[in-house]
């Protein structure tokens, strides 16, 4: 599978990633265990919000 697109994931376990025009590709996990995923769900939605908001260098 090529990695030609930008994936926004939700849920425990799941990876989000931001592919770049230059081709450039960075990831963002979510934690696995549900619990922590939970607990965690601010930490998550901040870090994918980052994520989203970067341009390119």
């Amino acid at each position: 599978m090529e990695e030609v697109q930008t994936i926004v994931a939700c849920g425990a376990g799941s990876i989000s990633k931001r592919v770049y025009p230059d081709g450039r590709i960075e990831r963002c996990e979510n934690v696995k265990d549900v619990a922590q995923y939970i607990a965690r769900i601010d930490e998550m939605i901040e870090r994918k919000r980052k994520l989203l908001e970067e341009t390119a260098p």
